[in-house]
């Protein structure tokens, strides 16, 4: 302990956080590929950290923006973007993409879902559908 003008500092512990969005994408290319195959808006979706240079017809990209530190937990706000050939795919994609990140927690180090704001649209110059959410998640760390 630590005295800073009569306040007590307890150093936090040395804690390794996992990748939050290497994880994130893992977790959803598999859960997508468990899915029944006909599940027609879940069928043929590429998930990554980043767009690739061509456009699959449906895309989930998953990106962490960080989040504030407890003691061993963490939060991460994945940033998901969702594109998909019609509106209608588009909406039910994002929609599934999210409540599968809400109902992550005891998978991996995911320990709570915080919140989440959207799936809302994205008005774009592309002509392709595209929805955008934030999903934010509590990770557990590991003792350094």
């Amino acid at each position: 302990q630590a005295r800073d003008e009569g306040v007590t500092v307890i150093p936090k512990p040395a804690v390794i956080f996992p990748d939050a969005k290497a994880w994130a994408v893992a977790y959803m290319n598999a859960t997508l590929l468990a899915r029944p195959i006909g599940d027609t808006y879940a069928d043929a979706v590429t998930v990554a950290g980043r767009a690739p240079d061509v456009m699959p017809t449906r895309l989930v990209t998953i990106r962490d923006d960080g989040g504030t530190r407890a003691l061993v937990t963490k939060s991460a706000s994945l940033a998901v973007n969702v594109w998909a050939e019609t509106e209608q795919v588009c909406s039910q994609l994002a929609a599934l993409v999210v409540a599968i990140l809400e109902a992550s927690p005891g998978q991996g180090a995911v320990v709570a879902h915080l919140s989440t704001s959207g799936p809302v649209e994205v008005v774009e110059s592309s002509t392709k559908p595209h929805r955008f959410a934030s999903v934010d998640l509590s990770l557990r760390g590991t003792d350094l």
